[in-house]
């Protein structure tokens, strides 16, 4: 077996294990969804089974494609994933992740925080409450209900879509149009791993307004405020796929939630 058709095989390994990782969260995802669903009257016949299969189709596919393209770039521009070098045959370093953790669940936490002050912030000009009522959660049992999506799909399955599928392909062809049009180096740059984790940032605030859009009309300041909001976010976890590991943004992803989970519930309780 040549080199090329080997480091290819071990890719797809690598990729697999990502994807099935993902399914998680997908899985997650479509079983929130299913209420939703089930109020369509073309859908409410259908059974729990296939409107979960239903829920998942567009998301299944989507991590599919994102998951192939960063397989095909992320270990090209240095962008690291444990799982994906264990499953490819790699050197994965499950110590270096342990020790990755509470700069994950910090950076998490400092993210929230951040976000939800800038948020208050926005609130005259969006003419919505702060918080989590902005997302349409008004009632405890709903927010509760939505903690494996968050965690699960939002801590694992956006990074893979976001960080690995998307920020990975944009440090990559940049640094390839660089090499292509001036002095060729042998890893991206910092200014480049920077824009692609600026890029992926914006994208991650962008993809949150379809869901906003099914609960409110949307004006100039609510998509400036979703999309700076979640942007931010975005950036802190991009930084930490660069600087650590995607394993660490998705812990760092899911520290939000539960952050975010946690001061809405206090905040619910003491309503």
């Amino acid at each position: 077996m040549s080199d090329e058709a080997s480091t290819w095989r071990a890719a797809a390994r690598g990729g697999v294990a990502l994807y099935v990782l993902g399914l998680v969260g997908v899985g997650a995802l479509a079983i929130h969804s299913v209420p939703a669903l089930r109020a369509i009257p073309e859908l409410a016949a259908l059974s729990y089974p296939m409107l979960v299969l239903v829920a998942a189709a567009n998301s299944t596919v989507l991590l599919a494609v994102f998951v192939a393209l960063g397989a095909a770039t992320a270990p090209q521009t240095g962008l690291h994933s444990h799982v994906f070098a264990w499953a490819s045959g790699g050197a994965p370093d499950w110590g270096a992740f342990r020790r990755s953790l509470p700069l994950a669940i910090g950076l998490g936490t400092v993210s929230y925080a951040l976000v939800a002050v800038i948020d208050v912030a926005f609130a005259p000009f969006t003419g919505l409450e702060s918080g989590e009522s902005v997302a349409g959660t008004a009632a405890l049992e709903e927010l509760i209900a939505s903690v494996p999506m968050r965690l699960l799909y939002g801590g694992i399955t956006e990074e893979i879509l976001l960080r690995w599928g998307v920020m990975a392909p944009i440090a990559f062809g940049l640094w390839w149009l660089r090499n292509r049009i001036g002095e060729r180096t042998e890893a991206p740059s910092t200014a480049v791993l920077w824009v692609a984790i600026a890029g992926s940032a914006v994208a991650f605030g962008a993809g949150h307004l379809p869901a906003l859009a099914s609960a409110f009309a949307l004006t100039t300041a609510l998509v400036v405020r979703t999309v700076l909001l979640n942007a931010i976010v975005g950036v802190a976890l991009g930084w930490l796929f660069w600087r650590r590991s995607l394993e660490t943004a998705m812990v760092a992803h899911a520290a939000f939630h539960v952050v975010l989970v946690g001061v809405s519930v206090v905040g619910m309780l003491l309503l």
